[in-house]
């Protein structure tokens, strides 16, 4: 006895190791890179601020806020999530001058729904380059215990319900083929299936809240926070915590009023569906292609939910067995350990199998394994199923056939059923500390960190040059264009005259536009913007021009899908309605199925409906705000350009002054100073959707008025297109 206690104690300081550990970890989207760059000194104030993650992110969950050397804030407030690459987020800036800024950021995954926090300094114009440089970045995040308590509660109580049924179909029903009237189903197992339902109700329930307060920095919201009902109702995560109540509610329902086969097997659908979106927010979903990924994770789930559920039905169905005799004890627990152990053995490879796919996905090399703390963590969870596959073995190879020898003599063995008793105790302990380290892994960065950006990539050989264009992340707005030279003898192209792209979109009535690529010495030539303005097919075509030789052109074509930002709000919107509208509807069932006190009822079972109904159609019938991602419909040509130097020359002239510097006789004396439009107006920095919508309804936190009202659109397209020019030349 004191080997097994040693051991327990051992296992025991091994998973309190890994949750101390846990607590001080990097959440998942983590930050790749910046512009401007962490401790930079730029000569020229930046006008906005953007951040690239490794993860998409929930724009109504995450922040960025820029301090001067006094603390006062200097963004514009106007964050933002591209629409086109969703790992990307930005914020403007005020015209600023020479000083040292601080940035602090907070991303929350839209994947996970993890958090991370972080600063960085950067510094403009006369500024002590060192001393901006000794100031450290930060990039921390914490592992809330709420959140770590719903996870594992909610992975055990669906172990319970998804276990239950396995159980039955595939081990009780099986090993009682032969004695169908010898046992029926133990009554316990009713109060454990019950158990389980207001576990999950009980983990949704903490993780919604574990959730909202995450974007307020603390360890729980409340209810009735302003933050709980923006995180249910506007971002993807909400969805999901929406989408697991309302099958909760399902399986709550299933299991309510009078009991039928088929409402057994549609609680037990419903109760896969619950698992299934434990694997929406998993590492798998960051997979660029997250199909198989998701479906393994799904069998690891399902797998770890026979093992762990299986365990405890198969103890407590052997203790039902000491109402019989002794043979008859012996037969059945022969009989239940032979099918459980076949099964055990199955599904615990499963896991097994599944656990390394996902290990590779994650880039878990032997190095990164003995390293990284989710290579620690995988050990150690790779063990317990090791140590799982052992005991199914000595209950295959062993137990099952002294007690088969027994059965077939019709002999009674209590030494061995009160062996594998004994037996089940240590496979319970190990099956919930696995499941403790699937709880501990999700709340880990994997060993790799995977970009969900598919570059548009395309390669030619023109002359005696081989070109190969990159377009990152490949969709509507804003784009890293790379282009990748190559002689035919294998050397990289170190250098050439010019190197340009030219983009010729095959719809809508807009010119052709011209982008030059500026050159890294090891044959690519790279730049950004957002020259690749509206979905559709576009030609893009390379020109390279070389000292003594022809131009090289390389003509690319390229079909670009529509951003779906809006798309994607009205989606969630209408799924947002639907699932709250649901969910008042099952409440309503449940609420009549149970049939509680008159008085309960109406007083306060029927009104929480009514208000759980309303709330829905409300979020299905609501407007959608659509945002603005459309192209500038007037070409950027002569007659466009001088009607919006009269409008400038007008209206904003006064505050931004005659080269758009916000050198005004009004712009001087106000406060901010009026933006820096020939900063702004470089192509790239932002599309001409966003500069259309800033006349529209005005620059964030400074004195621009909104023009919608005394501006048509034409007169402000003309005047996005006169903008343009104000850009350094």
């Amino acid at each position: 006895m004191k080997i097994k206690k040693r051991t327990i104690w051992l296992l025991l300081i091994v998973v309190f190791y890994s949750a101390w550990a846990v607590s001080t970890v990097y959440a998942h989207a983590l930050l790749l890179r910046s512009n401007p760059q962490a401790n930079a000194v730029l000569e020229k104030p930046p006008v906005q601020v953007e951040l690239f993650f490794s993860e998409p992110l929930e724009e109504k969950l995450s922040s960025i806020k820029v301090y001067d050397a006094g603390n006062l804030s200097v963004d514009v407030g106007d964050l933002r999530v591209d629409p086109a690459d969703t790992t990307r987020m930005t914020v403007s800036l005020h015209t600023i001058p020479d000083g040292i800024y601080t940035v602090t950021w907070k991303a929350v995954s839209a994947i996970d729904g993890h958090q991370t926090v972080g600063t960085f300094p950067f510094a403009v114009g006369n500024a002590n380059a060192n001393a901006v440089q000794a100031i450290q970045q930060s990039s921390t995040a914490s592992l809330p215990f709420s959140a770590f308590v719903s996870k594992f509660l909610l992975l055990a109580a669906l172990a319970i319900l998804v276990g239950q049924r396995l159980f039955i179909t595939l081990v009780w029903n099986p090993a009682l083929r032969s004695n169908p009237d010898a046992l029926t189903e133990p009554e316990v197992w009713s109060t454990l299936y019950r158990i389980g339902l207001i576990g999950v109700l009980l983990a949704i329930g903490l993780g919604i809240l574990s959730q909202a307060g995450q974007t307020t920095g603390n360890e729980l919201s409340f209810p009735w926070d302003s933050g709980t009902g923006r995180m249910l109702t506007e971002t993807r995560l909400g969805l999901i915590w929406l989408a697991r109540l309302t099958f909760a509610l399902a399986s709550v329902w299933a299991a309510s009023g009078k009991q039928a086969p088929w409402k057994n097997w549609f609680g037990f659908a419903v109760n896969l569906a619950l698992l299934f979106t434990i694997t929406l927010t998993s590492h798998a979903a960051t997979e660029a292609k997250p199909l198989l990924p998701i479906l393994g994770d799904l069998v690891h789930l399902t797998g770890m939910t026979f093992w762990l559920g299986g365990l405890v039905y198969l103890f407590t169905g052997i203790r039902q067995l000491q109402q019989l005799d002794e043979p008859l004890r012996t037969k059945l627990t022969s009989l239940f350990t032979n099918c459980f152990s076949i099964n055990a053995i199955i599904f615990v490879s499963l896991i097994g199998l599944t656990g390394f796919y996902s290990a590779y996905l994650r880039g878990c090399t032997w190095s990164a394994l003995l390293i990284r703390l989710y290579g620690h963590v995988l050990l150690i969870k790779q063990v317990f199923v090791a140590g799982l596959l052992v005991i199914a073995s000595i209950n295959l190879f062993i137990i099952s056939p002294r007690l088969s020898r027994a059965r077939i003599q019709g002999v009674a063995s209590p030494m061995v059923v009160t062996r594998f008793g004994k037996i089940l105790i240590v496979e319970l302990t190990f099956a919930g500390l696995l499941l403790a380290s699937v709880s501990f892994l999700t709340y880990l960065p994997p060993a790799k960190i995977v970009s969900l950006n598919s570059a548009l990539t395309r390669t030619t050989k023109v002359d005696d040059l081989k070109m190969e264009i990159s377009i990152a992340p490949g969709k509507v707005g804003q784009n890293t264009f790379m282009l990748t030279l190559t002689s035919s003898d294998g050397h990289p192209l170190h250098s050439a005259k010019k190197v340009l792209l030219r983009f010729t979109p095959s719809q809508a009535n807009i010119p052709p536009s011209e982008l030059e690529l500026i050159g890294a010495g090891d044959g690519t030539f790279s730049a950004k913007g957002a020259y690749l303005s509206l979905p559709g097919r576009w030609q893009v075509q390379a020109v390279v021009r070389r000292e003594n030789k022809f131009d090289a052109f390389a003509n690319y074509d390229f079909t670009l899908q529509k951003p779906g930002s809006s798309d994607r709000t009205a989606a969630s919107s209408k799924w947002t309605g639907a699932l709250i509208l649901t969910i008042g509807l099952l409440y309503a069932l449940i609420t009549m199925a149970m049939k509680p006190n008159p008085g309960l009822r109406f007083g306060f079972g029927i009104p929480l409906a009514l208000l759980m109904l309303g709330c829905g159609i409300y979020y299905l019938t609501r407007p959608v705000i659509i945002e603005n991602v459309q192209a500038n419909p007037i070409p950027a040509n002569h007659e466009s350009v001088m009607a919006g130097e009269d409008i400038y020359t007008l209206h904003c002239v006064p505050c931004h002054g005659v080269s758009g510097k916000g050198d005004g006789p009004l712009g001087v004396v106000l406060n901010p100073r009026p933006a820096d439009l020939s900063l702004h107006a470089i192509p790239g920095v932002h599309t001409d959707a966003q500069l259309f919508e800033w006349i529209t309804n005005g620059f964030p936190g400074s004195s621009m008025p909104p023009w919608k009202s005394s501006l048509s659109d034409t007169d402000r397209w003309n005047l996005v297109n006169f903008i343009r020019t104000l850009a350094p030349k």
